[in-house]
This record gives structure tokens, C-alpha cells and sequence, in this order.
């Protein structure tokens, strides 16, 4: 039996489908989104993010290029690091509705 993808997130997170970006080594950016976050808005993050990844050529670079993205719909995002296998994963949120603490 095959896990889905909304499994393996944490509760309340959703995840997205990996946003392409062929830079610092890596082949993709794994996208969550906060469960307030409602799914009919789901397409025009991840446009967003893909119009961010673009204008971005480093991970350094990241939070500020999507950010930028993404306020001018309502969103924030987190760009985050896994220490695991230096994965780039970007946590989208409503920065209007505070983040619940788990």
C-alpha cells in the first residue's frame, strides 16, 4: 500500500507538488502549505513559487524571491533546510492567521 504524500507532512500541513529548480545541486523544492491555507488557492502558490524560483540562482536567495512572490497574494513563506540530505523545503502560511504551535 502506497503512502500519500499528506502523510508524510505534519498535521495540519499540507504538501504540494515539487516546484523545479536545478540550482546549488539540487532538482526540485518540496512545497507544504499550512491547513488554513484553502486548496483552490493551491495553483497560483505554486505559480508563485516557480515565478520566485526563477528570479533566485541560490538557496541563500530563496526566502526573499518567493516572498516577494507571494505577499503580493497574501502568502508567506519559510524556506527551511533538511539537515538530513540539505533538501529545500518552503512552508507557505497566511501571515494574517498565527501559526499554531505543536
Amino acid at each position: 500500500m502506497a503512502l500519500r504524500s499528506e502523510a508524510l507532512a505534519a498535521p495540519g500541513v499540507r504538501r504540494l507538488g515539487m516546484v523545479p529548480w536545478n540550482q546549488d545541486g539540487l532538482r526540485g523544492i518540496a512545497v507544504e502549505v499550512a491547513g488554513d491555507v484553502p486548496s483552490h488557492d493551491h495553483g497560483m502558490i505554486r505559480r508563485a513559487l516557480i515565478r520566485g524560483s526563477l528570479a533566485c540562482e541560490n538557496v541563500d536567495g530563496l526566502s526573499r524571491a518567493m516572498n516577494r512572490q507571494l505577499w503580493a497574494i497574501g502568502y508567506f513563506a519559510r524556506v527551511k533546510l533538511d539537515p538530513k540530505d540539505g533538501s529545500v523545503i518552503v512552508g507557505v502560511s497566511n501571515p494574517l492567521i498565527p501559526p499554531r504551535r505543536i
